[in-house]
């Protein structure tokens, strides 16, 4: 193992990191808030002051505690909270680098493992998302090393793996509550290839995962009269998904349709308990859709692509070049991409020569992820890469409509470990890396 090498990757990692953390240390602090990041900050200081998970008075069942509760354990540093929890993301966005490195170099050997941590070191995406207050980037630690554990499982059947695993996956829901679709294919994955006593495994994944979600399910139950973990997936079908079937079929535009629908459930559902409203809008946006289907089955498949864009606007964003939040994915939508290029950049010539050279970094990753598919089809693929193909092809799905390359965030590694096998590829070595690692 070309120990040298990946701690050069590393320190890299660091040095890109830290350098845009000394930009926001003294007076950057508005350039790492997100629409999302109040929620976030409202959710901890109830849990401080309060010892209750709410906001505007009603119990919390779209977000779940576990960012908040980060959030919350910043608090002794004051006013300089964030700066806390900045350090604390950055710190777990470079072991990232370290677990994308250790996955590829399993499953593809040391050359490949080195440039898929090299790739991951200076994705934008990845850099930006550790120096915003968002769950993005503690998800996508949990996440990459939760797939470690399951792929050492699912390749050498150590149980310790499997329910090691689980327990981290079983975490990151409370992080995220995606996580737990994410359990759902492991497990099913893990019915496919597990293996000997797939089943028995299989179970494992789903028992040790529900488990961990069962106490925030009864909690909802109680305080919200909400049967379910969290109401992220209904939501984001009636305030996102729904609205651009209507946008569609009404000719209006997308963002009149959210504030139609956003009207019609202030109306409809106010005096109702927050599982009761979340219950009606489900129905509601499921009706909608439904009327619909082929139309919606269009636009989520072509909302999805938006995963795939490059985050070096994100880049610009955190060193203050540009602000977000103008409405430039629907623009995206309505009139193509070259619209959407100049209506973010606005004539900003300074900002679009900026972010050339970050495009860089994630065309390398896609070009060396297409190399990887390219190959994969002249060589039998290991079980656990079906695993890895499985969840990015899920991941990619979910968004829809508004997919955005924040939720690329963690299947990047996966990425880059893809790219880091289709890279290493090309040049073939004389010797194993096995070989050279005796020597």
């Amino acid at each position: 193992m070309k120990t040298g090498t990946l701690y050069i990757i590393l320190l890299v990692a660091v040095l890109i990191r830290g350098g845009l953390l000394a930009l926001l240390w003294k007076d950057g602090e508005q350039r790492i808030y997100t629409p999302d990041s109040q929620a976030y900050i409202q959710l901890s200081h109830s849990l401080v002051e309060q010892g209750t998970f709410q906001r505007e008075g009603e119990p919390e069942i779209f977000r779940t505690p576990g960012y908040p509760l980060l959030l919350a354990f910043s608090t002794p540093w004051g006013e300089f909270w964030w700066r806390a929890v900045l350090v604390l993301q950055v710190a777990l966005d470079v072991v990232t680098v370290y677990l994308t490195f250790l996955l590829g170099w399993m499953l593809a050997g040391d050359r490949a493992g080195l440039i898929a941590a090299a790739l991951q070191a200076v994705e934008p995406l990845v850099v930006a998302s550790s120096l915003r207050i968002l769950s993005d980037s503690v998800y996508a630690f949990l996440f990459i090393l939760a797939v470690l554990l399951l792929v050492h499982c699912v390749r050498h059947g150590r149980v310790w793996a499997l329910i090691a695993s689980a327990l981290v996956l079983g975490a990151a829901c409370y992080i995220r509550p995606v996580g737990l679709i994410m359990a759902a294919v492991a497990a099913v994955m893990l019915l496919l290839v597990g293996g000997e006593r797939r089943l028995l495994k299989a179970a494992a994944m789903a028992g040790i995962v529900g488990l961990c979600a069962a106490p925030w399910v009864v909690r909802n139950m109680i305080v919200a009269d909400y049967r379910g973990f969290s109401t992220q997936t209904s939501d984001a079908m009636y305030y996102f998904a729904a609205p651009e079937v209507l946008a569609a079929t009404e000719h209006i535009s997308p963002d009149k349709a959210r504030a139609m629908m956003a009207e019609t459930d202030e109306a409809a559902n106010a005096a109702k308990t927050p599982g009761q409203a979340a219950d009606a809008r489900r129905r509601e946006a499921i009706r909608i859709l439904s009327e619909n289907p082929w139309l919606y089955a269009r636009i989520h498949m072509v909302g999805c692509l938006g995963v795939f864009l490059p985050a070096a606007t994100d880049v610009l964003q955190t060193v203050g070049l540009t602000t977000g939040e103008r409405g430039t994915l629907d623009v995206l939508h309505t009139q193509g991409i070259v619209a959407a290029v100049r209506h973010y950049f606005g004539g900003h010539t300074t900002a679009m020569m900026v972010a050339a050279p970050l495009l860089i970094a994630t065309a390398v990753q896609y070009l060396g992820a297409l190399l990887c598919v390219i190959q994969a089809g002249r060589h039998r693929i290991p079980k656990e890469v079906w695993l890895l193909v499985v969840l990015v092809i899920v991941s990619v799905l979910l968004p829809g409509p508004f997919g955005l390359p924040r939720y690329r965030l963690p299947i990047t590694p996966l990425l880059c470990v893809a790219a880091g096998a289709g890279l290493a590829a090309l040049k073939r070595p004389t010797e194993t890396d096995d070989e050279k690692a005796d020597e």
